[in-house]
């Protein structure tokens, strides 16, 4: 066994635990906030996916991290440190939250991570708002000393067909990674909700060119499920959709039921519920 077989198989599970401080912040509108994460750490960390998921894992308020586990070393599988954390009192546990980074540099130990500032403020808009450089915190993210596993991935290219991509402010970063890494040829629409105009300019992604075939639409509060519905076909090569999971359920019924496009095309993802977080 080589020394990297073996680093691989010490380790249970395909995501680590990196600790990471804020390394820089930059408002991209007036309710999207960018936190540059750093730390040696992210060495390892691997840029598998667009869509990738990640696991913050905020700072109690007084700092620092609950006693579950969670940096040892290897990174214990989840069903361990996790049985940990959900038994540990409510005062005394880190809130989790999951986000798509922006962009993700190895090279440099960084990655970028949007946060869209809530109103009113949930854990993770009070902590973004407030987080300065040097904080330090904890994430989860996938491992390349595992090479590639597709944990956490959503977004699959379709090897024809035009693709569709619906999602609302927390579905922002994935929506721009997956525009940009579409080939020169690709064709379809992007539906981004996006409440306050004041924010459009956050879709924006500089340096990154979208396909001339591929339309980028804004929608306001209350109009992603129609304009869906206007561009629902089942001849998409691939469907994409993320954000108020009330909102992707009804899309997704709207897709396969009414439109009949094959389950198979379509990729789907709650990352949060109006009136309340989703779990973790």
């Amino acid at each position: 066994m080589t020394a990297g077989t073996s680093a691989v198989a010490a380790r249970p599970w395909e995501y680590s635990a990196f600790p990471v401080r804020v390394g820089a912040r930059r408002m991209l509108s007036p309710q999207f906030l960018r936190l540059t994460l750093a730390g040696d750490s992210l060495e390892h960390f691997a840029p598998w996916g667009v869509d990738q998921r990640i696991k913050i894992v905020l700072p109690m308020p007084g700092g620092g991290l609950g006693d579950f586990g969670l940096l040892d070393e290897p990174t214990p599988h989840p069903s361990h440190w996790y049985t940990r954390w959900k038994n540990l009192p409510a005062g005394g546990r880190n809130v989790l939250r999951t986000y798509t980074p922006a962009a993700i540099r190895p090279d440099a130990r960084e990655i970028d991570v949007d946060v869209y500032l809530h109103s009113p403020e949930g854990p993770a808009s009070m902590w973004a708002r407030a987080a300065r450089e040097g904080d330090e915190l904890v994430i989860t993210g996938p491992d390349a000393r595992h090479g590639w596993t597709g944990y956490g991935i959503h977004w699959t290219p379709p090897a024809a067909g035009p693709v569709l991509l619906v999602g609302d402010e927390t579905a922002l970063p994935a929506v721009r990674n997956i525009l940009a890494s579409l080939p020169p040829e690709a064709a379809g629409v992007a539906i981004v909700e996006i409440g306050d105009p004041a924010d459009d300019a956050a879709l924006a992604d500089p340096g990154r060119r979208v396909p001339d075939g591929v339309e980028v639409r804004i929608v306001r509060r209350g109009e992603t499920e129609s304009a869906v519905r206007a561009h629902a076909s089942a001849d998409l090569g691939a469907a994409w959709l993320a954000g108020e999971s009330g909102v992707v359920t009804a899309c997704r019924r709207l897709l396969v039921r009414e439109a009949g496009l094959p389950r198979e095309c379509l990729s789907f993802l709650g990352y949060w519920r109006e009136g309340g977080p989703l779990v973790g």
